[in-house]
């Protein structure tokens, strides 16, 4: 079997993204056949990250002022884990953010392959991704003998270490790596959907298919932000895309159709009860309410990590990468610390101080949102990831993301379209915008020609 270039240029990026992504979960799956196997495994996954980066670096004549700024955050751990080897301090904790941070370092790739890529491809990648990832979900919800808890925790033996996977009454949650880009390819298929000619069934079944994905996290947050961005992206999609009016009609109709057959069914039929009785069990459960306990666990767990910082050094560079705090704020145990904040910016806030946080903002959020604003990317591939970096930013301002590898691989790979299709339409714009040469007027600043003769 013989494989084409453009084959093998396309598996090749799907394998390597995944690995920021946690799409297979290969270091989960080593770490319980191995933990020597998985150790190494991540080193090597280290080496192959700055091996890409310098690579590629070489390759780009400049790299964007926000990727720079996003490549030096990804840098800071480096400079702290230094720091801390060269005054005998204790390290605890400090590795571990060279994991967390990777695919910041990783921009420089994803710019160049966003560049040399078209938007079909590009999104064929994360697409392919996506669906791998959300059947994996469905199987582990559906199925959770599968992928049974380890002894002392609620993690999955098959899972990727930051997965959650516990029970809440019957149900499973099933909190993974990979949620940004699940609810980036709702996006797409709410978009295809809407403006597709063809295979609108189709659609519609993926978008389902993500959608479980997300419920399946059971996490209130996910869902309300996700909802309030769907809802505002179709809004915004109907009204400035040729939707056809036969289009229009048909997805009211049928989504209109479910409604109320649904309600009919439960209303009618045996399954009402159970629809009841359902709803009575998880009545007391914090998944399901809209009971503050945890935000105020988080801002009680903020305020605490915040009363470390005593001089202005730690101000501006933050407390180190070593620096922990008891999980348990009201129960502290010796054995139970954290070095991550829920409330994310405060983490990196606090780990990184005002430094780390504007590296952070600038270069994650701000600069490739107003990039995008200012050259009007109006392809659908950029409205997708710019409501994805929306997602990015509001999830991020109540839970833990900016410490994950998967949630800073997909601010990377949302940042990096953006500012390369902003890249080329201002080099599009300079084109027609440049004035002809007119003769006998000597060579051009910064160019060789010659003048005419």
């Amino acid at each position: 079997m013989r494989f084409t270039r453009d084959q093998v240029d396309f598996w090749g990026y799907a394998a390597l993204f995944s690995l920021f992504l946690g799409t297979f979960s290969i270091f989960g799956t080593l770490n319980a056949v191995s933990p020597g196997a998985a150790s190494g495994a991540m080193l090597l996954w280290l080496g192959v990250t700055w091996l890409g980066a310098g690579l590629t670096l070489l390759h780009l004549r400049r790299l964007p002022l926000p990727g720079t700024l996003l490549m030096l955050l990804g840098l800071m751990p480096y400079g702290y884990f230094a720091w801390l080897y060269l005054t005998g301090a204790p390290m605890v904790g400090a590795f571990s953010y060279f994991y967390k941070f990777s695919s910041l370092l990783l921009f420089p790739v994803v710019y160049l392959w966003c560049q040399r890529r078209s938007d079909a491809r590009i999104e064929g990648t994360l697409m392919l991704l996506a669906t791998v990832l959300a059947v994996r979900v469905l199987v582990a919800f559906a199925v959770p003998g599968l992928f049974p808890g380890r002894a002392g925790n609620g993690q999955a033996a098959l899972w990727d270490d930051v997965t959650i996977y516990e029970r809440i009454g019957p149900m499973a949650r099933v909190f993974y790596p990979g949620v940004a880009l699940q609810f980036f390819a709702l996006i797409v298929s709410v978009e295809r959907a809407l403006t597709r000619q063809e295979g609108m069934r189709l659609e519609v079944a993926r978008a389902a298919l993500f959608l479980c994905a997300l419920l399946f996290t059971l996490t209130r947050g996910f869902l309300l932000t996700a909802a309030a961005l769907v809802a505002l992206y179709v809004a915004v999609r109907w009204l400035t895309t040729h939707v056809s009016q036969r289009r229009r009609v048909r997805l009211l109709t049928g989504l209109t159709l479910l409604g109320l057959g649904g309600a009919v069914v439960i209303a009618t039929t045996p399954a009402g009860m159970a629809v009841t009785r359902l709803a009575e069990q998880y009545a007391g459960q914090e998944r399901f309410s809209l009971d503050g306990t945890n935000i105020d666990w988080r801002a009680e767990q903020a305020q605490l990590a915040f009363t470390l910082i005593q001089t202005p050094e730690q101000r501006w560079l933050g407390v180190g990468t070593n620096v922990t705090i008891p999980e348990d704020i009201k129960a502290p145990n010796p054995w139970e610390t954290t070095g991550e904040l829920h409330y994310s910016f405060h983490s990196v806030q606090w780990t990184f101080g005002y430094v780390g946080l504007n590296l952070l903002i600038w270069g994650g959020l701000a600069l490739p949102l107003l990039s995008a604003l200012r050259w009007r990317l109006r392809s659908p591939l950029a409205l997708a990831l710019l409501t994805t970096l929306a997602f990015i930013a509001v999830i991020g301002s109540y839970t833990i993301v900016f410490t994950n590898a998967d949630w800073n691989f997909m601010l990377v790979t949302c940042g990096a379209f953006l500012l390369s299709r902003a890249q080329q339409a201002e080099q599009t714009h300079r084109w027609f915008r440049a004035p002809p040469p007119t003769r006998h007027s000597g060579p051009l600043p910064g160019t060789l020609l010659e003048p005419y003769d």
